[in-house]
């Protein structure tokens, strides 16, 4: 009959320190996709909604087909980047960043509307925009 190893306190040690080296480097090489798309969506429509509150005429129109055009760009990207991994539709704190999003983007949007041409106004909604990506990406690097 077989007799299985014993396992020293320093071998399961250093055993289970490899698994969460392991573990934490696996994490963070699925969240990087994540925090890229939070950070790059942010500063795209950051920019783009400053562009357009600043634009007019065919400036203006260039400014809203540029954001669409990188908004869908990036959303492809991440699609193609998290294949075979859980997206964010699953996850609570995903809804929170993408309402959090949503609603500091709105705000923005209607400063394009309602305040056109205001640099102040148009710079504290955009700078909103930035900060709620730069804060939902901080969030999630830590997560």
């Amino acid at each position: 009959m077989d007799v299985p190893p014993t396992v020293t306190a320093a071998d399961a040690r250093s055993l289970l320190h490899r698994a969460e080296r392991l573990s934490r480097s696996a994490h963070d090489a699925t969240r990087w996709p994540y925090i890229t798309f939070i950070v790059a969506l942010g500063v795209a429509t950051s920019m783009g909604t400053f562009a357009m509150a600043l634009a007019t005429g065919d400036a203006f129109g260039l400014a809203y087909v540029g954001t669409l055009a990188v908004m869908f760009a990036l959303i492809l990207f991440f699609v193609i980047s998290i294949q075979g991994r859980s997206a964010f539709a699953r996850s609570r704190r995903w809804t929170v960043y993408i309402a959090s999003w949503f609603a500091s983007y709105a705000v923005a949007l209607s400063v394009v509307i309602w305040a056109h041409g205001s640099v102040v106004l148009a710079g504290a909604a955009s700078g909103l925009v930035l900060v709620v990506a730069f804060f939902c990406a901080a969030r999630e690097a830590r997560s």
